[in-house]
């Protein structure tokens, strides 16, 4: 009798803790994947953060925390993960009553984008391991890896007559709006500039002083299409990087720079550019945009690219082509802005089993080791 009453026991708490799993499982359940940086520089380490929160009675003895992170993320830890088209993350925790538990998980970007993950699935069993509960959660969190900086003398050589052509243009007029400081009044000063609280503080005549106003303006042209059938998205890799450490080098000279691809944007699936700036900050906006592109829209793209550029006829502004492509149809209208006094830099990356022809004085071309790819 005992027995009969030990098993209708038992059954009865196994149906009870399944029915009690079953409808509250998942309440005060908050499971939330984040990236901790919003953006990092590739080949650089972060980590993401897994947080599960059980705030309810009822313990998770097991709860699988599922997500997919893009392929390229070299993760410190590899265990509970599969390689298919993303790398897919199968982390198991056991969660007690009103408990909050944290894990980062550290890798490695190896290559540049923008990268997002979208949703989690969490699944968890009942007391005694034989019920399944599974949920899907609603949640995005986003990172940039940006463009590798290639930085050597010969970017600074290259681009260094650039900025001797810039100076020699820059205006003598003064901007009102870049103040670099105060000093004390001569015969030569304006009484306009005259600094009253500053003259008041010192007992001495005190004029604001301000940097000159460079007029002239960089824009950045990058084509994407190789013309080149080996590893051409290397090739295009390296053609970014240039991109993204040109914009640094002319925006830390203080230069205003803008940047435009025939690269298509991975969020909206078009072409677009970045408007000119000059502060440090809108490197932030180009080194996003450089990260979100993804594949390209063809040569033809690129010669409407360049042909808009000659329709605004835009005054005060240097040119910098990167292209791996690099022929006559390409090179006949940047002759043409050349000669109408458009200043012209181009760079073209080449595999060195290749070879290249500088067919223009504006051509550098910047050797790539095929054999490093």
């Amino acid at each position: 009798m005992k027995l009969v009453v030990a098993i209708i026991m038992a059954i009865f708490i196994y149906m009870f803790q399944k029915k009690l799993y079953g409808k509250y499982w998942d309440k005060g359940l908050d499971v939330k994947v984040d990236f901790y940086d919003s953006y990092i520089n590739q080949g650089e380490r972060s980590y993401i953060t897994e947080v599960i929160n059980n705030a309810k009675f009822l313990p998770l003895s097991i709860l699988h925390v599922k997500f997919a992170a893009p392929l390229s993320f070299s993760f410190e830890d590899k265990a509970n993960a599969a390689l298919s088209d993303s790398y897919y993350r199968n982390d198991v925790f056991s969660v007690m009553p009103n408990k909050r538990i944290t894990r980062r998980l550290y890798f490695d970007a190896k290559k540049r984008g923008y990268f997002v993950i979208d949703g989690v699935n969490v699944i968890s069993k009942d007391f005694f391991l034989t019920k399944n509960f599974a949920k899907n959660i609603s949640h995005k969190s986003d990172i940039y890896v940006f463009p590798e900086k290639i930085e050597n003398e010969m970017i600074d050589s290259v681009f260094s007559m650039v900025i001797g052509d810039i100076e020699n243009d820059r205006s003598l007029i003064e901007d009102p709006f870049t103040f670099r400081g105060i000093r004390e009044y001569d015969s030569s000063c304006s009484m306009k500039r005259i600094n009253w609280k500053a003259t008041a503080k010192t007992d001495k005549l005190m004029v604001n002083l301000y940097n000159h106003t460079s007029l002239q303006n960089i824009r950045v042209l990058l084509n994407l299409d190789t013309n080149n059938m080996i590893k051409a998205e290397y090739l295009d890799e390296i053609s970014i990087s240039l991109a993204s450490s040109v914009c640094k080098y002319f925006l830390n000279k203080n230069l205003n720079v803008a940047v435009s691809s025939n690269g298509l944007d991975v969020i909206t699936k078009s072409r677009g550019e970045v408007e000119p700036g000059s502060s440090l900050k809108h490197m932030l906006s180009v080194d996003k945009y450089l990260s979100r592109l993804e594949g390209q829209d063809g040569i033809d793209a690129f010669m409407e690219i360049i042909d808009e550029e000659i329709y605004l006829n835009r005054n005060n502004t240097t040119y910098v082509i990167i292209s791996p492509y690099y022929k006559e149809d390409l090179l006949k209208k940047l002759d043409y802005m050349e000669k109408k006094g458009t200043g012209i830099f181009m760079l073209v990356p080449y595999y060195n089993i290749h070879g290249y022809n500088r067919l223009r004085s504006y051509m550098h071309g910047w050797e790539v080791n095929i054999y490093e790819t």
